[in-house]
């Protein structure tokens, strides 16, 4: 079976985060289940294009290959884009669609339709209420009536999580909608170097502190959505109890980093709380494993990749009830609470008198998560449409 994968960006595009990571492991091990994977995306990595070769296929794996098209306006336009992807689908036996508020979305969707291919679409949460309603809602609605409603009558709905089911029902109450977590590769969060605490700090602040109790983490696009403010202010109130604790954020700018750092200098934090900039996987896997909280406060997420990364190695979570990990005090990996920041200080204050089993923590990723579960569920999805 050969797949068109259709996303305005794919790895190495970390600038958008973990639906990247999700979507390059994906295709990887669909390759090696012997699915083609062919994939149509374009150059861009945020405000950056990408340093690949362009307009044509490149083999990236087993079964996997991926034609980064050049965009002239980047994130608006591609002239090879629009000329090539008729091709592309041509050859596919299904059409497998990211995002939806995109052009690369609708020529996907028409090509497809006009072939008559089998459709699924992956919206990665376009449908919240945040999405729908930061910035363009109008455009936003009419993009959805005029232009994608009438191309997704026989569609199928790939979700992440039953919060992204449940929005689209909201507009499609018809919808066929198949709900497959993320994934992550759990053996490569495994055997991380441990520090201690001033190692840690020193090594991604520069800094050294003879006293350090605590070390809390944050990850994601420095993005209104993700609610840093909202961690910041919540650790705050924490330092009053614990002085000595520090807060470390990592990701790339999307629009608030320099609010951020206006917060902090405002609430004189410059040595309690520190932003890291972006992460390579195994600085990311070598904070996650040594730091005492992973925090995830963000005002929607369709799943969450990092969540699922975070306990993979074995470190657990405060996270929001915005997120569809509703399950996780159950299964005793962490806290689920309220993304405002007093709400985020008392899981702080209650983080502290509960115990975590760090084996536990993983194991429960390993069952659930693990690309091995998830894969073969996506194989049977593609294969019954």
């Amino acid at each position: 079976m050969r797949v068109a994968l259709i996303s305005s960006s794919f790895y190495p595009a970390t600038f958008y985060g973990g639906p990247v990571s999700a979507t390059w492991d994906l295709s990887r091990k669909l390759g090696d289940q012997g699915i083609e994977v062919y994939v149509s995306t374009t150059n861009a990595n945020g405000k950056e294009r990408l340093r690949v070769k362009t307009n044509e296929f490149i083999n990236k794996g087993k079964n996997l290959f991926v034609k980064y098209y050049h965009e002239q306006i980047i994130n608006r336009f591609s002239f090879k884009y629009i000329l090539g992807l008729w091709k592309d689908i041509a050859k596919s036996d299904l059409v497998y669609i990211q995002y939806l508020f995109h052009y690369t979305v609708f020529f996907a969707l028409i090509y497809s339709f006009l072939q008559n291919k089998k459709i699924i679409i992956c919206p990665r949460g376009s449908f919240s209420h945040f999405t729908l309603h930061y910035k363009w809602s109008l455009l936003k609605s009419l993009w959805l009536s005029v232009l994608i409603k009438p191309l997704c009558k026989d569609v199928c709905w790939h979700v992440s999580s039953y919060l992204e089911e449940q929005d689209i029902l909201k507009l499609f109450p018809k919808a066929d909608i198949k709900v497959i977590n993320d994934g992550i590769d759990y053996n490569t969060f495994q055997d991380i170097d441990k520090l201690d605490k001033k190692e840690l700090l020193y090594k991604f602040t520069n800094h050294n502190f003879e006293k350090i109790s605590h070390i809390f983490f944050s990850m994601g696009r420095l993005h209104k959505i993700k609610r840093f403010d909202a961690v910041i202010d919540a650790f705050v109130l924490f330092l009053n109890d614990y002085p000595d604790a520090k807060l470390l954020i990592a990701g790339p700018d999307d629009g608030c980093r320099n609010n951020l750092l206006k917060q902090i200098q405002d609430l004189h934090l410059s040595n309690s709380v520190f932003l890291i900039g972006s992460l390579d996987f195994r600085s990311k896997c070598l904070v996650m494993g040594n730091v005492d909280l992973f925090i995830l406060a963000s005002y929607f997420e369709s799943f969450g990749i990092v969540i699922a990364e975070s306990l993979a190695c074995g470190t657990p979570v405060v996270v929001s009830n915005n997120t569809p990990w509703k399950d996780i005090e159950k299964n005793k990996c962490g806290i689920f609470t309220e993304s405002e920041y007093d709400g985020l200080y008392l899981s702080f204050k209650r983080f502290l008198d509960m115990e975590f089993d760090s084996n536990m923590i993983r194991n429960y990723v390993r069952v659930n998560y693990d690309w091995h579960v998830i894969v073969k569920k996506f194989i049977n999805l593609i294969k019954s449409q």
